[in-house]
Formats: C-alpha cells, structure tokens, sequence
C-alpha cells in the first residue's frame, strides 16, 4: 500500500484483521460502493474464507478487477483462479507488479505483458506469465507508512510481540514490526514463504536504523519485532547490525528471528559467537526466535534442514549466557515420525530447558511437502484440502503410521511431562496452543533491561489478512 501510494494512486483501506470484523461487517463494507479495483492478500492457511471474500466482492461489484497476493495465491495461482473469483494473482514480491496492474488497467490496456502474475482472460482461460525477478537492492523500497493504519489499535494489541519484557502497570511498551529482509537462505521441505522463488535479500542497517528512529520519533515506539522469515543470514551481517545498533544508542528493545547454527555452529570460535551474542544483548535484543523441529537425525534429513542438532543445544546455551530468551518451535507429524522420535524432541528440549511452540506437520502449497503428500494420496482433491486446513497447532492432516488420537495422545503427554519437568505451571489445556512462549524457559533472564514490563492477561497474538479498494470513478479510475 505504501507503494501504491508513493506512485500516485489514492485506496480504500478495510483493515479485517484489527477490527476483527465478522464476515455480515465486510459484506456491509464492500456493498458501500462499486469497485474498480479490489487487492487483497493473506496466508494460504485462509483460502477457504479468500474465496468467501472473492466471491462477495463479485456479487456487489461485478465488474471490478479482483487482485490477490501473498500465500493465498501465489502459492497456487492455477488452482486459486480456477476455484475463486479473482481476476489476477501476484506471484511474489508484489509492489512493482502491483503498480504494473493499476497502470494497465487506469490505461485500458492488456495485462499480457506484466512480469509476476498470473490471470483469467475474458473467456476463462488461466495464464501464467513470467516471474518478475526480485528486486536486489530492497532499501529501494519506501518505509512503510503506518498512518494508513489504525496505529492505536495495533499498540493495544502488539504487546503480545514484546518478547523477552515483563510488563509493569503504566509502563507498557510501543510494539512496532521492521522489515529487515526478505526471504530465507534454505529451503526446508515443510516451510513455505512469499518469496520462495527470490534471493534472500536484507537491508542496510543504515536503513534499518533509520526506520526505527522515525518508529521512536513519530510513534514512541520502544520494542522492534523484526518481522522476517529469517532476519540474519550469517554471522557476519548479526554482528554488523549489532554494531551500527550500539552505534546507534537507541532506547529500544527487539527480538527476530535467526537459524539454529547462527551462534550454534561451531564452524566459529566459541569466543567469537558469544561476542557477538552479547553485542545482541548490549543493543537490546532480549529474544531470538528459531527452531528446533526435531531432535530426530532421520526428520531432520527428511526436512532438509541442514543443521546439527547439538547446534540447538549449544544456541540455547550462549544465549543464555548472554540473558537473550530462547523461542523455539518443533514440528511433529513427519511421515517417519514415531513414539520414540516425539519423545526425543521433548527429551532435547528438557536438555536446554525450554519449553516450544508446538506444531504438527501442515504440508502448504509449493513444499516438497506438500508434493509428497499428493503423490502419495493424502491430497487427493487441492481444493478441498485447502478448503479445511487451519494453522500448524491443529493436526489438519496425518502422514504417520499411527492414529490421530495416538499422535494427539503422545504429544499432550511429553508436552505435559515437560511442563512438569520445567515447573513451568502451564494450564493443559495451553500446551499446545499457549497464546505465547515468552517466559516459556527455566533460563529466561530475570535481569534489569532497558524497559521491563509484565505481560497483561489481554495481550493477544493475531493474524494480519488486509484488503484494499479503488473507487468506481466515472473516468480515469484512481
């Protein structure tokens, strides 16, 4: 949006998410006005309520041009277009070719020639054009623009991203997420992100740094959460972050998300890692996000991961060291799984004394994953298994050898013993979906930082699914 704005072009903005609008208040919302053009984007994981939306967006503006992104669609353009009501569907990274469709369609002219997209020609037929190569240098891209935003809402709730703070009464943070790259060096055959196809690609800390300073200057923003599928790729770009941050001496907090073999590998001297994880902590990061997934060799291979186990351990262990909480997810459900490799995922995480967010095995479109279930037969009809799944804390689907109540039953137990074992005091019925893992950790620092806080019992985690509209204008549409 902020790039679509920047070229000249004035929106509509129906923020779903924030407003936790029912399906009636977006039916009233689109039915206000006739549409040129609606865009819309969200997870994969949402399919079956996109093709809702499509559907209701065509009933009241029949001939707007409907364009969506992100996982929802670009994952599956084919089997997207052929099952909803949408025109077009951006393919990866979206601002260019997003501002590629407006200038189209505002001139009357074909969308043939447009790099990442695919669309519905007039007589139905699917057409999948070129992928657009990401651009290299993402610091081209504007800062996003957060007044086209309800801020206040979104600081009520995103106190929930404050990973690492105990909130005090009358002290609550300013959450705010920074973009810092896009995309991730490997390709685990579970894992699925927007852009998959690109480089992994990641922003100068120059203009990383300037952003937060504009978040501190026009919102008081006090904590950063790095919204990234993986925010440092090497040691190296942490360890230059982290320095131009102290530089910086910015009165912030932040957690991101790093691999395993960040300060685990020992391809770099202990000395080197712990230095520069205290650098981390120094500038304020007080959690890192990562995984675990299995502590079995056999599923690691399986997932492609491309990391040692005892990385794990040894991660946990400096960060420790250092006072920086450990976030860590595992994944059950990998077709070798068994009673004895859940017990040793829980047993490696009673090793470093954390407790993870737990999820099952949720194959998404464009995963090696998800392929093998197709040929083997658990998808048998895409549609209908898009249809159904939910979030990767459900079992949506089982590609073991044993039965759901069996992997149900093993997972609640270890999760159980592990709650036990960690006198974490977690209710049974959050151990898997927790609402949370911040203090999830026998080692979690009970140390000053710069801003501490306890966490209210209203602070909430939340999906983000926006839509976005262009007026019907007798000429020339905006």
């Amino acid at each position: 949006m902020t790039y679509v704005a920047s070229n000249g072009y004035s929106f509509e903005f129906l923020d779903v998410d924030i407003n936790d609008l029912s399906d009636e208040e977006v039916e009233n919302a689109v039915s206000k006005e006739t549409y040129d053009i609606v865009l819309t984007g969200t997870l994969v994981t949402h399919y079956k309520w996109m093709k809702w939306f499509t559907k209701t967006v065509r009933q009241q503006s029949p001939q707007a041009l409907i364009v969506v992104g992100n996982s929802v669609a670009s994952s599956i353009p084919e089997v997207f277009l052929s099952n909803s009501e949408a025109d077009v569907v951006i393919m990866g990274e979206a601002e260019i070719t997003v501002c590629e469709v407006l200038d189209k369609f505002c001139q009357r002219e074909t969308l043939s020639g447009i790099q990442g997209i695919a669309y519905k020609t007039s007589q139905g037929k699917i057409i999948i054009n070129e992928r657009r190569k990401a651009l290299k240098v993402i610091d081209d891209f504007p800062m996003i623009d957060w007044n086209i935003f309800d801020v206040k809402k979104y600081f009520d709730k995103s106190r929930a991203g404050a990973e690492g703070l105990i909130f005090e009464e009358g002290k609550l943070p300013t959450v705010m997420p920074v973009v810092s790259a896009r995309g991730c060096v490997f390709r685990c055959t579970f894992c699925h992100f927007v852009f998959w196809n690109d480089p992994y690609r990641y922003r100068t800390p120059k203009r990383i740094i300037g952003e937060i300073e504009r978040n501190i200057r026009e919102y008081g923003a006090s904590y950063i959460n790095f919204w990234d599928d993986l925010s440092f790729g090497s040691l190296q770009q942490a360890e230059r972050f982290a320095d131009a941050l102290l530089d910086a001496k910015l009165p912030i907090n932040w957690s991101a998300s790093v691999r395993t073999d960040l300060f685990g590998n020992p391809k770099y001297s202990e000395f080197r890692r712990e230095l520069v994880a205290a650098k981390f902590k120094e500038s304020g990061c007080l959690s890192l996000g990562f995984s675990l997934e299995s502590a079995n060799e056999e599923i690691l291979e399986m997932m492609e991961k491309k990391v040692q186990k005892e990385y794990f351990l040894e991660q946990v262990r400096i960060l420790d060291k250092c006072g920086i909480t450990s976030s860590v997810s595992i994944v059950f459900g990998y077709p070798i799984e068994t009673e004895e490799t859940i017990t040793e995922t829980f047993e490696m995480c009673k090793l470093a004394g954390v407790y993870p967010s737990i999820g099952y095995l949720l194959p998404l479109p464009a995963t090696k994953m998800y392929e093998y279930a197709k040929e083997k037969g658990y998808i048998v009809d895409e549609d209908k298994y898009l249809d159904q799944i939910t979030e990767r804390q459900d079992l949506c689907i089982n590609m073991t050898n044993m039965p759901d109540e069996v992997v149900l039953g093993l997972i609640q137990s270890g999760a159980s013993r592990l709650n036990s074992e960690l006198a974490l005091g977690l209710a049974d019925g959050s151990l898997i979906k927790t609402g949370g893992y911040r203090n999830h950790t026998k080692k979690t620092t009970k140390s000053k930082t710069k801003h501490e806080f306890k966490r209210t019992k209203n602070d909430v985690s939340f999906n983000y699914s926006t839509a976005v509209f262009h007026k019907k204008q007798s000429q020339n549409p905006s």
